[in-house]
């Protein structure tokens, strides 16, 4: 659960006569009010602006899953968090061990969009045993992320160390097999004015498919300082895995292969391993009573090797083909610098919300050796024959293929001015001048493709309308920009990406708990890159328009909701290979998704008792750039119950979660007919927390 706020536990210290006062109430730094304890909204971001902004003042659209969803609904890692937030789908996500999600049509999970705290992450997957939040920052946005896809943005939220002491112990048990459990104490060092966290995580699940298993124990420990006129935060985690590589199934004459959902056409040996490690630390520093200067530095890494029986062909008889294949010794790292002036200045009577920087980023993906080894046929698209093909040896190593690097250097520098021009109008001018650098190679001698660099210079526009106290509108316009990379089978480069989007929005607050939004917005895209079973290409240009609409917050004191709904229209503009007109893979033209919690009206000497459920909606998506085959509409349903009780100690909690509870049968997302993610069938847990 959500821990209470600085200015929370100050009220409560003074109310107690305790002596909380003393340690908490120089805690005066950034994010704490952003999200109000055991909400379903936040009030305010800084993801848009690299400064605080109220929910009225945000000229763009920004959602957020609060820690009170994430614990409702057990969303245990970013997959599931990300499903109430409508508009957002799953995409190729390397057989569920690298989060890849669609966000207004584009995205994949080497979009370089996922970021922790604001930084970027290289290809991962994300489980929430550390995550305060999620945040979703839609359309263009490189202003301050730099190289990023224009369909948007994801932040992970670290949960950062409380000066208030408090520690909890909670378990996991579900029906596909296997535990969760995780240790989250927090509190402050004495009087140094100094706060620790430190969470232990160790997941163990079994999948629901014929086979398959995922293990991962993540160590995360992090300080903050708090002063008169500083602070600083060091963030570090270190996550060790095996993970199970599920392609899903096959699609044959534009129909899922007529097997069982937990049927697996590859074999049980199809892994990953290795160790992630993630460290983020600032400084914030006032330099005068109008400005502080913040320096950000961050810095991850990624070590794995997998293996994989990997569908190559399905011939028209419907006879599958399965390839042994193998990667050893992945290195993916980030390094990210950047220093920050931050000003709330008055200039001829007017306020200006000041931002002026500049940021460094260096982005390296290797891979030491890649092996190919036999085919066999031995199944076809109604039935599957297990044990066949044998791992790679040491003989089957493809030396034209290894050794392949991919190598990117970017400068950054920014500026922005959210400019008040009454207490009306709010005018945002933005603009990023970007520099960067990229190599590509691969194979034993390391044959290069030429060095490419460039520069360019990224705007960003917008124009707010406050119409009272309780609503405002807006017009906004953004540029992006991203290198491609190297195609991961072909190894040829692939031409940089550049985006832009417009939208225009209203927003209503009807009271302090409860909120709505509404945008339309409209993206174009040059050099798409788009994957169809393991090839990626890029397409000429791509367009997507929509509609997006959220309502969020409390309807009672009892009762909170999370709805949302998003009309995706996609469209192919130009493509040198025939496909214009077409729809873009992965993406719902409909989507929605309404989330429920209720507390129920008991005497408390029987415990509190609250109950919820949620449903979602995601309509038909085509699978491939060719749409030559689309995954139907689904609706999936989830539901809780939860129990909190001082059975065991003064914060002890019960709960009951049913995912998928009517077992329906579906498809979630796909990277081409031999790739297509397979929906988890029902699943039953049961979860225990104890705090003190």
């Amino acid at each position: 659960m959500a821990l209470p706020s600085a200015a929370m536990a100050e009220e409560e210290g003074v109310a107690n006569g305790s002596d909380v006062v003393s340690s908490v109430i120089v805690v005066t730094g950034e994010r704490e009010s952003d999200v109000v304890p055991g909400s379903y909204r936040a009030d305010a971001s800084s993801l848009a602006s690299k400064q605080s902004v109220s929910f009225l003042e945000q000229a763009r659209t920004i959602n957020v899953v609060t820690q009170q969803v994430i614990h409702d609904f057990n969303l245990d890692d970013l997959e599931e968090a990300l499903q109430p937030v409508a508009g957002i789908q799953l995409g190729n996500t390397l057989g569920g061990t690298e989060d890849g999600f669609v966000k207004r049509g584009f995205g994949s999970n080497s979009d370089g969009s996922m970021l922790i705290d604001g930084i970027r992450q290289p290809r991962r997957t994300y489980t929430t045993a550390t995550i305060d939040r999620v945040e979703v920052l839609k359309g263009p946005a490189s202003l301050f992320q730099g190289q990023q896809d224009p369909g948007g943005v994801i932040n992970l939220v670290s949960k950062r160390p409380q000066y208030e002491t408090h520690t909890e112990v909670s378990g996991e048990v579900s029906s596909f097999g296997g535990t969760n459990t995780t240790l989250d104490t927090t509190g402050a060092l004495g009087d140094t004015g100094l706060a620790y966290r430190f969470i232990l995580s160790h997941e163990d699940e079994d999948s629901w498919r014929e086979f398959g298993n995922d293990r991962r124990t993540t160590l995360a420990p992090s300080l903050r300082w708090e002063g008169e006129n500083s602070s600083a935060q060091i963030t570090y985690e270190y996550q060790d895995y095996e993970l199970d590589l599920d392609r899903g199934t096959v699609f044959y004459n534009g129909e899922a292969a007529d097997v069982t959902r937990s049927t697996r056409f590859d074999e049980s040996w199809n892994r990953v391993y290795g160790h992630d490690e993630t460290l983020n630390a600032w400084w914030k520093q006032k330099v005068a009573d109008d400005w502080d200067l913040k320096l950000t530095y961050g810095w991850t890494r990624r070590q794995y090797s997998d293996a994989r029986a990997n569908v190559t062909n399905v011939s028209d008889t419907g006879d599958v083909t399965v390839r042994a294949e193998e990667n050893q010794g992945y290195d993916r790292s980030e390094h990210y610098t950047a220093l920050d002036a931050l000003g709330n200045v008055e200039i001829a009577g007017q306020r200006h919300e000041l931002v002026i920087g500049g940021d460094y980023e260096t982005t390296r993906d290797y891979l030491a050796e890649r092996y190919f080894g036999d085919s066999v046929t031995t199944s076809t698209v109604t039935s599957v024959t297990h044990g066949q093909l044998s791992q790679v040896t040491s003989d089957d190593i493809n030396t034209s293929r290894s050794n392949r690097l991919d190598e990117t250097q970017a400068i950054g520098l920014y500026v922005n001015d959210r400019w008040y021009l009454n207490d009306q109008w709010i005018l945002g001018l933005g603009g990023r001048y970007t520099w960067f650098e990229q190599q590509s190679g691969e194979g034993e001698a390391f044959v290069s493709d030429p060095d490419y660099s460039d520069s360019l210079f990224l705007p960003s526009v917008s124009l707010l309308y406050r119409i009272d106290d309780a609503s405002s509108a807006y017009v906004s316009y953004s540029e992006s920009f991203v290198p491609n990379g190297t195609d991961s089978d072909s190894g040829e480069g692939l031409d940089p990406e550049r985006g832009k989007g417009y939208e225009i929005g209203y927003k209503r607050q009807w009271n302090p708990r409860l909120a709505t939004s509404v945008a339309l917005y409209q993206l174009r895209k040059e050099n798409v890159a788009v994957s169809d079973n393991g090839v990626t290409r890029t397409i000429g240009e791509a367009g997507s328009q929509g509609l997006e609409f959220s309502l969020e917050g409390a309807l009672s004191d009892r009762t909170t909701l999370l709805f949302s709904y998003a009309y995706t229209d996609t469209e192919v503009i130009e493509d040198t290979e025939g496909t214009e007109g077409n729809r873009l893979p992965n993406a719902a033209l409909n989507a929605a998704s309404l989330y429920l919690a209720h507390d129920l009206a008991i005497d408390p000497h029987y415990g509190e008792w609250r109950i919820g459920g949620g449903v979602r909606y995601v309509g038909e998506r085509e699978g491939n750039d060719d749409n030559s085959f689309s995954m139907d509409a689904y609706t999936v349903a989830d539901a809780f119950v939860g129990w909190r009780h001082d059975f065991f100690g003064p914060d002890t909690e019960f709960k009951l979660n049913a995912k998928n509870l009517f077992d329906t049968a579906y498809y979630y997302g796909s990277g081409g007919d031999t790739r297509v993610l397979v929906g988890d069938s029902m699943e039953i847990s049961l979860s225990a927390s104890v705090g003190w």
